[in-house]
């Protein structure tokens, strides 16, 4: 304890946070939204053992987002935005893909209304892959500006907790449509190859050197976080 009150003492334990005026100034002052997560599928076509959305339903019913519900969504946001040029939206699930026609269409709306409005809207998609197919890359690459494709790393890791319906794994449906996704986005396109860790796999650090040997060239290990 002595330790940790001298390292906190000569400021080498915490950083010290440039936005906490700032935040107090915000506080006194109108805010705005400057960014929205859509859940455009309470359902998923995986069952990954440590999902926080209790496999995709979210411990509900399992349904897809209507297109009249994003598009309220959407004009929430442009309403509620304020002075703010810049929207961050982003396509969550369950897996957003098992409703890729409402995908569509939100961001269609968005990206006209968006303008008509002085707002940039910018989306996100994240998605287990299974679904990746010609068209739905080509849409993703030319409307998203990132995309998350979730995937735990090596085989043996990937396919112990990221397993179909029917218990088998996913890795070797999804690998070659995250290599094709990722490759469209090399360069000046935002991606990155997402997964998570457990104690199962602590040395997850292998899990990165073969994801970047598999040629992804932004990658993220995280925890698993559980109530």
């Amino acid at each position: 304890l002595d330790e940790i009150r001298y390292l906190a003492d000569e400021g080498m334990l915490f950083t010290s946070d440039p936005y906490k005026d700032i935040v107090k100034m915000e506080n006194n002052e109108e805010s705005f939204i400057k960014a929205l997560c859509l859940n455009i599928s309470h359902d998923c076509n995986l069952r990954c053992k440590y999902c926080f959305a209790s496999e995709g339903d979210y411990k509900g019913k399992r349904e897809l987002m209507s297109f009249e519900t994003g598009k309220r969504a959407i004009d929430f946001v442009i309403k509620n935005s304020g002075p703010r040029h810049n929207i961050e939206v982003d396509l969550f699930g369950g897996e957003p893909l098992m409703n890729f026609d409402v995908v569509r269409q939100i961001v269609d709306y968005a990206n006209e209304e968006g303008p008509k409005h002085n707002k940039n809207i910018r989306f996100t998609i994240t998605t287990n892959a299974m679904l990746l197919d010609e068209e739905k890359m080509d849409y993703i690459d030319e409307n998203m500006g990132n995309v998350v494709l979730s995937i735990d790393g090596r085989k043996e890791v990937n396919d112990s907790i990221r397993v179909r319906r029917d218990g088998s794994g996913s890795f070797d449906k999804i690998l070659p449509s995250i290599k094709a996704m990722a490759e469209r986005r090399q360069g000046s396109k935002q991606y990155y190859a997402r997964g998570t860790f457990t104690r199962n796999n602590l040395d997850f650090y292998n899990d990165v050197i073969f994801l970047a040997d598999q040629g992804f060239k932004e990658i993220s290990i995280e925890p698993v976080v559980l109530e």
